[in-house]
């Protein structure tokens, strides 16, 4: 049975389903979590004292605490920090060696590359492998942070004109606002609570989360406590103007949808099409190889590709 082609087939289409629901379950469930436990910090404090539940939270990314500015380290350091993602030592040990061998892999079944451009292309691969996906993962999580300021920002201001300081205020939206904006509040009042100053508390949560709407609000809030002034109503201003940025920022990336699908076509049309051909015709190439230059034509042309995607995207990326 298994020599018909079309059941072996089938068998691979059943096995991919199996994978497939596999992968979207174990995402679902996640997310269920997530939307069950709003915000994370309440399970650490389930384990362990309020307290300790903030501290934990910034030794699990990599942040070493102390009063005054934090000192997330070196730039690798500040990215991991400002992703949220909370790897140990180990599990990046092993995520560089998988990195490492899958670019290994590329290079010699792939790319046919000798045996000492295999190792030099597998470490480029990992090098630019982990910037790109800590950089992906980073600016999501900006991009979640910032979506969920405005919200945070009415919850101060109602909270504020209700009578309540800026500390109860901030510890709401700590209570109230799920990941990533909930945490990160946490820990802002965490710190107020233990003695630091607002002003400063709020640089080390920008220092935490990178996002550039979250520095507009430490500026505000550190120049309205220097010359004084409605606080509510200042706050209620800046989350308009939050709005405002979201909006445009929508706007731009819609009207340049275009310019981005090109890109995009740039980059992958040559590869699907050499992978094309190459399986249509499996000795096209042959030639190209067997005279040595073959390596030299293929680093070239996916340089110059890449080249012509940054170029496309130099033009449709606008700083506002």
């Amino acid at each position: 049975m298994l020599n018909n082609p079309y059941v072996f087939y089938g068998l691979i289409f059943i096995s991919a389903l199996v994978l497939i629901d596999t992968l979207l379950r174990a995402l679902f469930s996640r997310r269920r979590a997530n939307d069950e436990v709003a915000n994370r910090l309440e399970s650490l404090k389930k384990s362990s004292g309020s307290e300790q539940a903030y501290t934990e939270l910034l030794n699990l990314r990599g942040v070493r605490e102390r009063d005054g500015f934090q000192e997330i380290g070196n730039r690798i350091n500040q990215h991991i920090a400002q992703s949220g993602l909370e790897i140990s030592m180990y599990r990046r040990v092993l995520f560089l060696l998988a990195l490492y061998l899958v670019g290994f892999l590329v290079a010699a079944l792939m790319l046919k590359l000798g045996t000492v451009a295999r190792y030099g292309f597998a470490f480029g691969f990992t090098i630019v492998g982990c910037f790109l996906i800590l950089r992906f993962v980073r600016n999501r999580r900006i991009k979640r942070f910032t979506a969920q300021l405005p919200p945070a920002i009415d919850i101060i201001v109602r909270s504020l004109k209700a009578g309540h300081p800026v500390v109860a205020a901030i510890a709401l939206v700590a209570r109230e606002m799920p990941d990533p904006i909930g945490s990160e509040f946490g820990i802002l009042n965490d710190q107020m609570t233990f003695g630091s100053d607002l002003e400063q508390a709020m640089l080390n949560m920008y220092s935490r989360v990178g996002a550039p709407e979250l520095n507009l609000l430490t500026v505000t809030v550190s120049v309205q406590r220097g010359t004084g002034g409605n606080l509510s109503e200042i706050l209620e201003n800046l989350g308009q103007m939050i709005r405002d940025r979201l909006m445009i920022r929508a706007k731009i990336k819609a009207i340049s949808a275009e310019g981005r699908i090109t890109a995009w076509i740039m980059l992958m049309f040559p590869v699907g099409l050499f992978y094309m051909i190459l399986f249509m015709v499996p000795t096209y190439y042959d030639l190209v190889w067997e005279s040595g230059y073959g390596t030299y034509f293929v680093v070239g042309c996916l340089s110059m590709i890449f080249l012509g995607m940054l170029v496309i995207r130099k033009l449709i990326n606008f700083d506002f």
